[in-house]
């Protein structure tokens, strides 16, 4: 693979971490249209009249999600022109693209100018670094961290919901509210609750869930002061009174396994570990709920399974209650 610069170089090398593969560069280079209906072809040139690069980063196949990426390497903040000339890619993708849904990124260390905000909400681009973040300018560091957050957190969220981030500003929207405080994560880490691994940085109960919704249960155990569960995709789930952690982590399950506390029925009938493994191995995460000293995951639609430093809790939710114990 030839890059171009640097920048174009650490940005593929972390889409291709974040994603898995399907990550390309396409140089100067004409993109076929899909639809046999048309023989426009599309370019990727635009206003103003200059050669693109793009990253082209494939998010999933059904139905076929494609996140297209310019890398900008400026000495001076990006202008508003930089934005039209993406905002005409992604429109014309889009135009044409026979079933396929194009998002459009644009990632400018050196920063944007104000001018670049409308461009970018009415057309649904996102930017990286935020606009209206309380710094007014971020090392390239900061913001290569930046980057690999939204493809991280957006390759969860398009496999449970894509259609309401096809209208402006939603997709501009969600990749600002996941970087406009990021100059501010390394601080409410220090108070926070949710974390995700491997990076350990600041986030929530909902990109949490993000994370973790739709996937199957491949094991649970515990170690001393938390529990944890192995998921489908090799995303892990930890959960101690301290914190929950939760995302792609290999040092997950290297700690000495204890023997937990399990319980069962609304009752909190005493269970073995391998009881509530036999019901939830296999099955997938429908629901979840944080009650401060343990959060409860939904199970298959029929089950409520309680993650707390010490062991783990199953209940059934069918009714009635009595016929359907555990």
């Amino acid at each position: 693979m030839n890059f171009k610069n640097e920048l174009e170089r650490q940005c593929f090398e972390i889409a291709e971490r974040a994603l898995g593969g399907g990550v390309t560069i396409e140089h100067n280079k004409k993109v076929q249209i899909e639809s046999a209906l048309f023989s426009e072809v599309a370019s990727f040139k635009g206003p103003p009249a200059k050669e693109v690069d793009v990253l082209v980063a494939e998010l999933i196949e059904q139905p076929k999600v494609v996140l297209l990426v310019s890398c900008k390497r400026f000495s001076r903040r990006a202008e508003p022109a930089h934005i039209q000339e993406w905002c005409a890619v992604v429109q014309t993708m889009n135009r044409y693209s026979g079933g396929t849904l194009f998002f459009g990124l644009v990632v400018s260390p050196a920063g944007f100018t104000s001018g670049c905000e409308a461009w970018a909400t009415s057309h649904n681009i996102g930017i990286v670094p935020p606009l209206k973040g309380r710094n007014l300018a971020f090392n390239e560091d900061s913001v290569l961290r930046m980057f690999e957050r939204v493809l991280i957190a957006l390759r969860a969220r398009v496999h449970l919901q894509i259609d309401d981030l096809r209208t402006a500003p939603a997709f501009f929207d969600f990749v600002y509210r996941l970087v406009a405080d990021f100059e501010g994560h390394q601080d409410a880490a220090a108070d926070g609750r949710y974390f995700l691994l491997p990076q350990r940085w600041a986030s929530s109960f909902g990109e949490m869930y993000s994370a973790i919704a739709g996937r199957a249960v491949e094991d649970i155990w515990a170690v001393e002061g938390a529990t944890e569960i192995m998921l489908s995709g090799g995303v892990v789930l930890r959960f101690s009174e301290a914190s929950v952690c939760f995302g792609n982590d290999t040092e997950i399950g290297q700690e000495k396994p204890v023997t937990p506390q399990c319980q069962k029925n609304i009752d909190m009938d005493s269970c073995t570990l391998d009881f509530i493994k036999s019901i939830v191995v296999g099955k997938s995460i429908t629901s979840a709920g944080d009650f401060g000293n343990y959060i409860e995951i939904g199970i298959d639609q029929r089950f409520n399974l309680g993650l707390h430093s010490v062991g783990f809790h199953l209940i059934s939710t069918e009714n009635p209650t009595e016929t359907n114990r555990l």
